[in-house]
């Protein structure tokens, strides 16, 4: 997502051998020149730019512009390490090198060290206003909490005033929608970016996602088929188009895709889940629960792997298998929400209300204001003797997002608890 790529993609589609031709082609052509063109493939550029420092009749401002080449060079040729040394050389001589900060900014970025790239992207702004301090600042703040999603993509938009033509930004307003769950947002500014670019990848791709999120799944199938069209081994759009494929009720393609998702990467987790989730799609739960027990055995305990195993567990009725499964990934690392959430459905199945309470609890707890944890609670507590408190949780739960067509489903829980006055007065209300 590095804004270099904007600047660089049609350098870099067709890169060069260094040794197919010279890298100065013409007699009005310097290194300096070719450095700074940024017309070359990245290889290329890093060796113009490295050669044309040598020279020992650059001024002061030369060489950091020359410098800034360079770590942009390196940058674009994946040597993170090495350009961000090149940012720091610019500026050690000139600590207002604008494109020096916007440039180690985005390397930081790139590293995960967010705090330290808001910083550079500030000082970037206090020295002048700029396309690239204005969307490293948006993005580097939302990630950090400093600032929210509308403050951020009102930067953005910042950006887009100086350079409507900008794709990182429009794509990064729309990923910032998705995130919030504004899927139709998304999905028309991903398809604002593809009117600027209709190859763009990583807009063709949140398009897809967008477009799943909406239940347009012929939609995602074909946004996500033209990602693959650019970018081949491109894995998540791979495992996305894999999930349109089982939308649109095309297990058998699915299944075929997810094998040979498992073949090219066999030491990932989502080939195997989706080959599981096709053969469940296609009832053969048998060979589901083969494929998930596998792949635990082959990859180690993975906390995806153990979430649908048990799903797939539950499918089939196995609730004291499920049990033990998500158990054990409750003990992993990376645990999540989800993972109380299915143990406290199983406890329910179970008629463990106890189990049911706690593990609904324990999901409320990650900080995950999920209605359904709620509507777990409030069933365990009914079955636990305290109806008057489970009737106030469900009210939370549908307060919170839980589906209306669970009214009836707890109403049929308060009646199998005797409260058959709750349950008319529960119809009632809802």
């Amino acid at each position: 997502m590095r804004r270099f790529f904007v600047a660089a993609t049609a350098a870099l589609v067709f890169p060069l051998i260094a040794s197919a031709k010279p890298l100065i082609t013409s007699s009005e052509d310097t290194l300096a020149r070719v450095c700074l063109a940024q017309e070359d493939s990245a290889e290329r550029l890093v060796s113009a730019c490295s050669a044309a420092l040598d020279a020992a009749n650059l001024t002061g401002s030369q060489r950091v512009e020359l410098l800034v080449a360079l770590g942009d060079a390196q940058s674009w040729n994946n040597l993170d390490s090495q350009a961000e040394e090149t940012y720091q050389r610019a500026l050690s001589l000139d600590p207002r090198a604008l494109d020096a900060w916007n440039g180690l900014g985005w390397i930081l970025r790139g590293y995960g060290n967010e705090a330290e790239a808001l910083a550079a992207f500030e000082n970037s702004l206090a020295i002048d206003v700029s396309v690239q301090g204005l969307a490293g600042k948006a993005t580097t703040a939302r990630a950090t909490g400093a600032i929210g999603g509308d403050e951020s993509r009102q930067m953005l938009e910042a950006a887009l005033a100086i350079d409507p033509k900008y794709i990182w930004a429009i794509r990064e307003i729309a990923w910032s929608h998705f995130e919030e769950s504004n899927f139709d947002m998304a999905m028309k500014r991903f398809n604002e970016a593809l009117s600027h670019d209709a190859d763009d990848v990583n807009a063709l791709f949140g398009k897809g996602r967008s477009a799943l999120k909406l239940s347009q799944n012929q939609v995602a199938l074909d946004s996500l088929n033209a990602a693959l069209a650019q970018a081949p081994n491109h894995y998540s759009a791979r495992v996305y188009r894999i999930i349109a494929l089982r939308d649109l009720d095309r297990n058998a393609q699915a299944l075929r895709d997810a094998d040979r998702l498992i073949a090219d990467y066999p030491d990932r987790t989502s080939g195997y889940i989706e080959k599981g989730l096709a053969l469940v799609a296609l009832e053969r739960r048998a060979e589901a629960i083969q494929t998930l027990s596998e792949a635990d055995a082959l990859l180690g305990p993975k906390n995806a792997i153990l979430y649908w195993y048990a799903d797939v567990l539950i499918t089939d009725g196995q609730m004291s298998e499920a049990l033990a499964v998500i158990d054990r990934g409750i003990q992993l690392d990376g645990v999540d929400h989800t993972d109380f959430l299915l143990k406290s459905y199983i406890a329910l199945e179970l008629n463990d209300y106890p189990m049911a309470l706690q593990a609904a609890e324990a999901s409320l707890e990650t900080g995950v204001e999920d209605p359904w944890a709620h509507y777990y609670i409030a069933i365990a507590m009914v079955h636990g003797g305290s109806a008057k408190e489970g009737i106030e949780r469900f009210n939370t739960a549908i307060q919170t997002g839980l589906p209306q067509d669970r009214v009836g489903a707890f109403a049929r829980e308060l009646i199998s608890a005797g409260k058959y006055v709750e349950a008319a007065q529960l119809r009632l209300k809802y």
